[in-house]
């Protein structure tokens, strides 16, 4: 929900924002997921990741999927996506990208932690 805030305070401010402010909103999805996989006990992030991506995927519905693809958010990316967005890197403004790993972040968080 805090990260949805986020976006939506992006939305109705960005002209107002620095240039890196998408950056935050992927730094809290990194964050998001490591709490995630603390949660399971699991040791590594990309585990948990890989580990419900592909079933994560398959509940997503075809425009969603197809945001993925466009944005080139797959099972062996996301890790990176993800890490790129700890380091406040130029890549990890890139709004569109950011939405494409929420939305299957939101979806492997609906497997192992429910709705």
């Amino acid at each position: 929900r805090d990260v949805a805030d986020l976006y939506s305070y992006y939305l109705q401010n960005k002209k107002d924002l620095s240039q890196f402010f998408p950056s935050l909103i992927r730094m809290s999805l990194r964050l998001l997921t490591e709490a995630a996989t603390s949660d399971l006990g699991i040791a590594k992030m990309d585990t948990y990741l890989k580990d419900n991506f592909d079933a994560a995927k398959k509940n997503l519905d075809k425009d969603a999927k197809t945001t993925l693809s466009i944005q080139n958010v797959n099972k062996g990316s996301i890790v990176q996506m993800l890490h790129i967005g700890a380091h406040n890197y130029k890549a990890a403004n890139n709004v569109d990208q950011t939405i494409a790993v929420s939305i299957i972040l939101g979806a492997i968080l609906s497997i192992s932690h429910g709705k």
